[in-house]
Formats: C-alpha cells, structure tokens, sequence
C-alpha cells in the first residue's frame, strides 16, 4: 500500500481517494477507518444546563468567550463547550475563522459583513445574532468570503 500525501493553497477542502483493484476486507477497514475519524471532526458536544447535545459543525454559527467560558452559538442557543478557543482553533473544518480574540466564526453561515464607524459586523443567516470582527481579522474573512462558494 501507497500513502501519498498533497498539501496545497489551490485546494479548498480536504479530499482522500482510495485506488485500488477491487474492494476487498483492507479497504472496507480503510474506508470505516476514514468514516470514524469523519464523525469525529463533525460534531461536538454542548452543554445546556445539565443537558448534553452532540452538535455539528454546521449548525454552529460561531464560537465566543464570555466569562473565561466558550460557547457555541447556534441558530436558537448558546452551548457551553469544554474546549479552549485556541483549541477548537486548531482542530476545526477549514470554514471556521477566527475573527477577534475571542470569537471564531463559520464562514458559511454569514449572511452580511457591513463596515460602519463603530466597526466591521458580521450577520447571520435566520438568526437575530450578530458578531463584532476585529480590524486584524478583517482581511482574512473577506478573502474568506470571496472564496465561499454558493
């Protein structure tokens, strides 16, 4: 078995292809192997109360701390998370962007970005929320935003 590996800006996601002659025992083993690891980096538990939900990454509309507390906002809650931001940061899907010092954003939930004297807002889609970002962060997510396909 070969493992080749391909790291470059030109891709926007992640991709892993399996050739091989045909799908025999190894391959099923590779393939659950791959779907685990998936289910893993897809979903996260939240708190809410004394109430546990696994919440997926897509649903999240961003992360922020409050009170040396992170939580995951979603459409209609705020979720406690037992994570720090700096590590959430480094093991989220590729269109999650730290915008401030204390919140990261999915970038595929972002309805607007308006700039105005009291600084640069970010609105969701179906969701009163809102979010500040930070002037250091600005660039990044509209190159991010740019690069969203629809």
């Amino acid at each position: 078995m070969k493992i080749k590996l391909d790291i470059s800006p030109q891709y926007s996601e992640k991709e892993i292809v399996i050739r091989a002659a045909k799908k025999d025992e190894e391959v099923e083993e590779i393939l659950n192997s791959v779907k685990d690891v998936e289910n893993k980096f897809n979903h996260l538990n939240g708190y809410l109360d004394d109430t546990v939900y696994s919440l997926s990454f897509k649903d999240i509309l961003f992360f922020e701390t409050n009170d040396r507390n992170v939580y995951a906002h979603t459409v209609n809650n705020a979720f406690l998370i037992r994570y720090r931001l700096y590590e959430l940061e480094d093991n989220l899907p590729d269109n999650f962007l730290r915008i401030s010092k204390s919140s990261i954003l999915n970038v595929d939930e972002v309805l607007s970005l308006t700039k105005s004297i009291t600084g640069n807002l970010v609105k969701f889609r179906n969701t009163y929320k809102q979010i500040y970002v930070s002037r250091r962060f600005l660039k990044d997510l509209k190159e991010k935003l740019n690069q969203r396909k629809f």
